[in-house]
């Protein structure tokens, strides 16, 4: 049976350090080579078994549907949103009492026990921010400015702890807001709603934030599918999540300007989905090998859209300077997992018939 070679660093460096000043000792030099290889040949099994032994997690942004949609159909969380100025009396100990069991629903869905689908951490993350009663202010959600915002449920519990004679309903926050405006706040994070304000209708919101990335010398082209659809549009959704997305995308466009200036939006709905397009004209993919195994911006708007949304790209592809038709890259979809928060690479499709630029589509799930 071989030995297993576990070194230290110190041990390590000091074998490598022999290692070069051993020239005129080839046989002494073989054998510091031998023990260096063991430990590198053990600590790649060792990662690989510990890899194995994670649980693996299926991207499914229906999870994150069925996650966020507990606000509006389940009682125990529709309260934090919709019926929190009727709790009358205000029963502190029974609402803390339950907290406890409403963090464990949460908790299973985005660290799951076993193998199958999960939310994204940063879902679960801005939810439970906000309708946390201990928070002691240090952890935060963003609203849909991606302002980041200190005011949650833990809030108006301690406020109320000492106005107990004080409807929460007409309870004012120290920054002179009621509580109403940060529960709208809110429910403007987890879905695209019709009911709220104007700006945070969904071709408003996406609109406006494309529109304050790409400098003011780019030409922008919003579809009449995009105001049409995008107006009247209701689903749950990280609306946090869905903004990071494309602000990566945005900034990449930016970066190839010098390709080209010209950027339109689309939106299409289907049966089960709607599909958000971002097209920069002209543009074009140039090396496969990246596109397939992501890393810096790429593999952070991956990680940043799993269960989320599906993501895809489909451009024109150029080698040496020379086209060579087009690729499509599924970067989210029902067959990409996660495991110690490393995703599967991306699968590579080949066309022969050019785009005329890169599509970026991000497919959000209806209800």
């Amino acid at each position: 049976m071989s030995k297993s070679y576990n070194l230290t660093e110190e041990q390590l460096n000091f074998i490598s350090f022999m290692k070069g000043n051993v020239a005129s000792s080839p046989n002494l030099r073989s054998r510091l080579e031998v023990c260096l290889n063991r430990h590198s040949d053990n600590k790649q099994l060792k990662e690989s078994e510990d890899f194995d032994s994670q649980i693996m997690v299926h991207h499914s942004p229906k999870k994150m549907i069925e996650f966020l949609s507990l606000f509006s159909r389940d009682d125990n969380f529709k309260w934090y949103t919709h019926k929190w100025d009727m709790s009358v009396p205000f029963d502190m100990d029974s609402l803390k009492s339950r907290q406890i069991e409403n963090k464990n629903v949460l908790n299973q869905m985005v660290y799951p026990k076993k193998n199958g689908q999960a939310i994204n951490e940063a879902t679960y993350n801005q939810v439970w921010n906000f309708i946390n009663f201990k928070s002691t202010g240090k952890f935060s959600w963003k609203n849909n400015k991606l302002e980041n915002i200190r005011c949650g449920w833990y809030s108006i519990v301690d406020l109320h702890q000492k106005n107990t004679d004080i409807p929460i309903e007409n309870l004012k926050l120290p920054d002179g807001h009621q509580f109403k405006d940060y529960i709208r706040m809110f429910k403007a994070t987890i879905e695209f709603r019709t009911d709220l304000e104007e700006n945070d209708r969904f071709s408003e919101l996406i609109y406006h934030y494309i529109t304050s990335i790409l400098p003011k010398d780019f030409k922008v082209t919003f579809s009449e599918s995009f105001d049409e659809i995008g107006y009247d549009l209701n689903i749950y959704c990280d609306v946090i999540g869905i903004l990071s997305g494309i602000n990566i995308i945005c900034n990449w466009i930016v970066r190839h300007k010098a390709i080209s200036s010209e950027v339109e939006i689309d939106l299409t709905s289907n049966d089960d989905c709607y599909i958000l397009e971002i097209i920069h004209c002209g543009s074009h993919f140039n090396n496969i090998e990246k596109l397939k195994n992501p890393s810096g911006d790429f593999e952070n708007l991956r990680k940043r859209l799993f269960s989320v949304c599906d993501f895809s790209m489909i451009g024109d592809f150029f080698k040496d300077g020379i086209k060579h038709g087009a690729i499509k890259v599924m970067a989210l979809d029902k067959d990409v997992k996660m495991v110690a928060k490393k995703i599967t690479s991306c699968e590579i499709e080949t066309s022969n018939k050019e785009i005329g630029g890169v599509k970026y589509q991000l497919k959000i799930y209806k209800r």
